[in-house]
């Protein structure tokens, strides 16, 4: 008996120092990189990377063709619309929305507006023409809507010899709300490629 409880000590002795120096040796290590930038992490999903190249070209692409120039007053009163997520991932579309918003608004040539809209923003609207009824007598006055941008998230999955892609389209569209027409659309597509594979491709 006592032969067993002296090996059991000196294994303890020796296997606890081990766990501590392992354990010493397991730290956290953080640092601040370019969200749009090389070092991003790059998943099967959509990530930062992608949303603001997305963001990015499709702004462009808006500017590029004019269309806010058409507009009766300037700059261009714009209500911006839900964008409808038809992928397989739980997406916030805000992000989306807000990197387009910004960039539209540093040109110069939007007025995005907080009241008019669908939704929660229609709501908001009512309420502060009731309000503003109530305190002077007349209702709110709001600028005209010239424009209402929208779009859709759509995804496709294809599946071949182990590896799956998925293809992620952001499809945009301004409408003119006097006549009711599309006056620019367009859409960026991303594919991206996952292998389970442990020797990699």
């Amino acid at each position: 008996m006592t032969t067993i409880r002296f090996k059991t000590a000196l294994l303890a002795g020796v296997l606890l120092p081990s766990a501590l120096l392992i354990t010493g040796c397991q730290t956290a290590e953080t640092r601040t990189i370019d969200a749009s930038g090389p070092q991003a992490l790059n998943t099967g999903g959509i990530n930062s990377q992608d949303w603001y190249a997305a963001a990015d070209q499709l702004v462009g692409s808006l500017l590029t063709s004019g269309a806010l120039d058409k507009a009766a007053v300037q700059p261009a009163v714009l209500a911006i619309d839900r964008i409808i997520n038809n992928t397989q991932l739980n997406i916030d579309t805000d992000l989306l929305i807000k990197k387009i918003r910004v960039a539209l608004i540093q040109t110069g040539k939007v007025a995005v507006t907080n009241t008019m809209g669908l939704g929660e923003r229609a709501v908001v609207a009512s309420e502060a023409a009731e309000m503003d009824e109530m305190t002077t007598g007349k209702k709110a006055k709001t600028p005209a809507i010239n424009y209402t941008l929208y779009g859709k998230l759509i995804q496709q999955v294809d599946r071949l010899n182990g590896v799956t892609q998925n293809t992620y389209s952001f499809q945009m569209s301004l409408v003119d709300v006097r006549t009711g027409l599309t006056v620019w659309e367009d859409d960026r597509a991303i594919a991206k490629q996952t292998k389970k594979s442990t020797l990699g491709w």
